[in-house]
């Protein structure tokens, strides 16, 4: 056998030899691999074995359930109370509360009007002819005469010198003077209430004496402080001490 035949054969015995290797190689790769998936999929060595589905759970008969059903009743509904009044009634009440509160709230914003409230106090016209020129202010009103302003707290009425001025009220006579700014003045009292009546021509009653409504007190003059004005009279009314507006009381009785 020459050199090279044997060289050959010997290069043949290394490639199977080569080979033989690998496939062990291989052989063992693959066994390890499934001994290692065997051992995931199944730690305990067991016998795999197959979990019924849910949906099988779910076919299976259900035992120790009872169904109810609710019962049914022919019985008509009770009437629910009539709240038609209630709702009407509340807004009402309310509405009188609030009304009560504004009445109130007026009452103590405006002394005036409390003034004229404290006296039960009726009176008539003191001249036949009732014109009046300057009403009752409690704002200041300028007077030429004096060259001021001032509140104007009674009500002027005019008239013809020498016109009867009848008494608008009944009571008695508790004072009669001669004022330098008010002229000749007269005041009668009845309960709480004074009547003055100031600027008159003549004066026909004297103090103490008792008056009934529309007895004359005298005539119709000049008020020294009103001189500018046209003849007229005076008048003013005091509740407790406070002067009101004249007019809040005539003819309040009728």
């Amino acid at each position: 056998m020459s050199k090279y035949e044997r060289k050959r054969k010997r290069s043949r015995r290394e490639n199977i030899g080569f080979y033989a290797a690998l496939s062990v190689c291989l052989i063992a790769v693959c066994m390890a691999v499934y001994s290692t998936y065997n051992t995931v999929v199944n730690p305990t060595g067991g016998k795999l074995t197959t979990t019924p589905t849910q949906a099988q759970q779910v076919n299976k008969p259900v035992t120790g359930v009872r169904e109810t059903f609710p019962e049914i009743t022919t019985e008509e509904p009770a009437e629910e109370p009539a709240t038609e009044n209630i709702v009407t009634t509340v807004p009402t009440i309310v509405a009188e509360k609030e009304t009560q509160s504004t009445e109130e709230t007026t009452k103590s914003n405006n002394p005036a009007l409390q003034t004229m409230l404290a006296a039960d106090l009726h009176l008539r016209q003191p001249l036949e002819k009732a014109l009046i020129i300057r009403q009752y202010s409690q704002e200041s009103v300028y007077f030429k005469n004096l060259n001021v302003w001032k509140p104007h707290l009674g009500v002027d009425y005019a008239g013809q010198l020498g016109d009867k001025v009848s008494a608008m009220t009944g009571g008695e006579v508790t004072k009669v003077t001669d004022d330098k700014l008010f002229g000749k003045t007269v005041e009668v009292s009845i309960n709480n209430a004074v009547c003055v009546y100031s600027g008159l021509g003549s004066v026909s009653v004297k103090q103490g004496g008792r008056l009934n409504p529309g007895d004359e007190i005298g005539t119709v003059g000049s008020v020294p402080f009103e001189a500018s004005d046209e003849p007229h009279i005076h008048i003013a009314v005091k509740i407790n001490g406070t002067y009101a507006d004249p007019l809040n009381f005539i003819g309040n009785d009728e």
